[in-house]
């Protein structure tokens, strides 16, 4: 049953998490902190991993918060994490409480593993950029056919690497010349392998085993969501290494902020525009609201991060989050007004994780 509309007054779009380090917590080094988590290292091969309720677009963390975000993310990822430990292991441990993961401490290995099934997104750009539908493209070192049109399901499942990180992080021959402070560079296979070790890879044969997972995780994903009335267009993992050496997904698996949904039935072809007409349930929605106000622009950044999103903006995301994670995960957040950094706190204290 979708979420009832009529709860998400003003105070609860106020009442959210925000990112911040919460200095109760044991830990053996300073937290660290990204756009959206915060993770505590607790000096005994595990973390605590808190997830806020903040928003990122375009490179930039938004000055208000997205109620229940964190926590919605939180309970997709973790439904798929359990959903598919027969497929690869994960790190998640337990669930301490809304926006709060006990995971298991892993090495990461510096590859976003992006996986796409429709040509879209930053795919289909590069496509046009490079005339393919006339004369066919290459991207990320896979060979694209001519003809696709926008959003168009590919032949295959493919996968298209990133590294995770900016340019200037990997001191590799393939980034020389390339701007360092570009996010996120576009790589292949090969490249991967041949410096398998600056990605984080012990050894070239385990980029091999990681992306046999992942595209199992892919299809299993895919085909569970095509029950629930979705598409998933496309998706990134990471991967890292377990304290006993073994290989396990980490981070997050297929949230809002990761990948694209589509609806299924609104998935149709318009001839007039030659293309697929879509319907995103993800973060789209708040994408689409920065490029509306031309506020997506690198050189605008500061005045989006100042910039404060409307209630009503704001609302329409927490409606679209808690509904995809009811129809994917079976279950929605408690909407309240009581503060949920004392709900956190709480949790982490019962636990025993307080100096």
């Amino acid at each position: 049953m979708p979420i009832d509309e009529k709860l998400i007054t003003k105070e609860v779009l106020n009442n959210t998490l925000a990112r911040e380090v919460y200095p109760e917590v044991k830990v053996v080094s300073e937290p660290k902190m990204g756009k959206v988590r915060t993770v505590y290292d607790l000096g005994d091969e595990r973390m605590i991993m808190i997830s806020s309720d903040n928003l990122s677009t375009h490179d930039v963390v938004h000055k208000r918060q997205v109620y229940g975000k964190g926590e919605n993310l939180d309970a997709i990822s973790g439904y798929y994490f359990e959903t598919t430990k027969h497929i690869v292991p994960n790190h998640l441990i337990e669930t301490l409480a809304p926006n709060v993961w006990l995971v298991q401490k892993a090495r990461p290995i510096l590859v976003e593993m992006v996986f796409r099934k429709y040509l879209t997104g930053s795919g289909w750009r590069d496509y046009i950029k490079n005339n393919g539908p006339s004369k066919g493209s290459e991207f990320c070192g896979v060979d694209l056919r001519s003809g696709y049109r926008r959003n168009e399901m590919l032949d295959e499942v493919i996968f298209t690497p990133t590294g995770k990180g900016l340019a200037g992080d990997f001191n590799i021959q393939e980034f020389k010349g390339m701007d360092p402070e570009i996010d996120d560079p576009k790589i292949t296979i090969d490249i991967i392998k041949k410096n398998y070790k600056i990605f984080g890879l012990r050894k070239p044969e385990d980029l091999n085993y990681v992306m046999e997972k992942a595209f199992a995780l892919y299809y299993f994903i895919h085909k569970d969501l095509g029950k629930k009335g979705h598409l998933l267009a496309d998706t990134k993992w990471e991967f890292g290494y377990m304290p006993d050496g073994s290989i396990a997904l980490i981070d997050e698996c297929v949230t809002p902020d990761s990948s694209r949904f589509w609806k299924a039935k609104e998935y149709l072809f318009n001839p007039e525009k030659n293309e697929f007409t879509i319907i995103q349930d993800d973060k789209q929605h708040f994408r689409d609201y920065v490029e509306g106000l031309g506020l997506q622009a690198a050189e605008r950044k500061a005045e989006l991060a100042a910039h404060l999103m409307e209630d009503e903006v704001l609302k329409q995301g927490v409606v679209k989050y808690c509904n995809i994670r009811e129809e994917i995960a079976g279950t929605l957040p408690v909407i309240t007004t009581d503060p949920r950094k004392d709900a956190v706190l709480a949790a982490l204290s019962d636990a025993g994780f307080f100096r």
